[in-house]
């Protein structure tokens, strides 16, 4: 447990386990192991080497573990390897929440706006692409300016392939279908590892993880912002 000067990035994810166990069952464990790390046997599992490493145990303990589940003691070690710390979907609701506002402020006050973020190129049209990890499971959500030179299409690409993109009017409405996607693969969200990508380590999930088709989030974007999990309090907006 943390006291109220530690770090926000060292907090542990206040997850639901019941949430994550529904989403892992009962073979994901190795999946998720091996995606974080990006460290695979040859049967394309989890390398129990490098996993016991990561978690002070023995290779025994990992295949026990990837068999079995992992006891209710070790679950906490297990996550806080594999899933983003608390900081990260804290400030993702936080983005979320301000982007909201922002659209509110752009459809209210249009030359507001233009003075506030129109210089940014906030308003000019941003793509939103999900990106296919090369030789991993796992995908990852990216944001550009529609009208992007040559090295920024590469670095929206860069460690991987672009599986769907779709153009929203604004940079804000990117943001904002993006914040609703990572709200809905939440339990299957990983934290990359030893891997060579520019961006999007800390917004990776398991590719099979269910979400609606991308060109949905700006067809039909979210009344409200889910709370954290551990959070009943209602969505406070700006």
């Amino acid at each position: 447990m943390t006291d109220d000067t530690a770090p926000l990035w060292n907090v542990r994810e206040d997850v639901d386990l019941s949430e994550l166990e529904r989403a892992w069952g009962e073979s994901k464990l190795s999946e998720v192991l091996a995606a974080t790390l990006n460290s695979y046997n040859r049967l394309g599992r989890v390398n129990a080497g490098t996993a016991a490493y990561n978690l002070g145990v023995s290779t025994g303990t990992i295949r026990r573990w990837v068999r079995d589940g992992v006891p209710a003691a070790r679950r906490g070690d297990v996550i806080s390897l594999v899933r983003p710390p608390q900081g990260a979907f804290t400030q993702e609701r936080t983005d979320h929440l301000n982007a909201r506002w922002a659209l509110t402020k752009i459809a209210g006050e249009p030359a507001n706006a233009e003075g506030l973020w129109g210089y940014k190129g906030w308003l000019k049209p941003h793509d939103l692409a999900i990106i296919a990890i090369e030789d991993m499971p796992v995908h990852t959500i990216r944001l550009s300016a529609t009208d992007r030179s040559k090295d920024s299409n590469r670095r929206l690409t860069a460690g991987g392939k672009i599986v769907s993109i779709v153009t929203f009017p604004n940079y804000f409405a990117a943001v904002r279908a993006r914040a609703e996607i990572l709200e809905d693969v939440y339990a299957f969200r990983v934290q990359l590892r030893n891997t060579h990508l520019a961006s999007g380590a800390g917004k990776a999930w398991l590719a099979d993880a269910p979400h609606k088709p991308l060109a949905s989030y700006r067809k039909k974007p979210r009344k409200h912002v889910r709370p954290l999990p551990g959070n009943t309090d209602k969505e406070v907006t700006r």
